[in-house]
């Protein structure tokens, strides 16, 4: 079941709780908008993953980006703790087969 905009915000808030990001800019970025720096979308991944279930990430991110973008090398190796890092790269070895 898709997320709606207001339920995508609060699980935006609550990763992001501790910063003073614009809402609507991290909605933007998690939609695939551009990035008005970059590393934006980067670090936006970390905190998903490092904030949320996976079945809530599977909600609220499209499999193809949460395969690409989330789940990528560039993302996944800045994961911490090695725990982590290693449940997500198995995420992304099981989503590419």
């Amino acid at each position: 079941m898709k997320l709606s905009n207001k339920e995508k915000r609060e699980l935006l808030q609550k990763a992001f709780w501790d910063t003073n990001m614009n809402m609507d800019y991290l909605l933007s970025l998690l939609e695939g908008g551009p990035e008005r720096f970059p590393g934006d979308r980067t670090n936006l991944y970390l905190r998903l993953l490092r904030a949320h279930h996976w079945y809530t990430l599977i909600r609220l991110i499209p499999t193809e980006r949460l395969r690409d973008e989330a789940l990528s090398e560039a993302v996944v190796s800045r994961l911490f703790p090695k725990e982590l890092r290693e449940k997500y790269e198995y995420a992304r070895a099981v989503l590419s087969e």
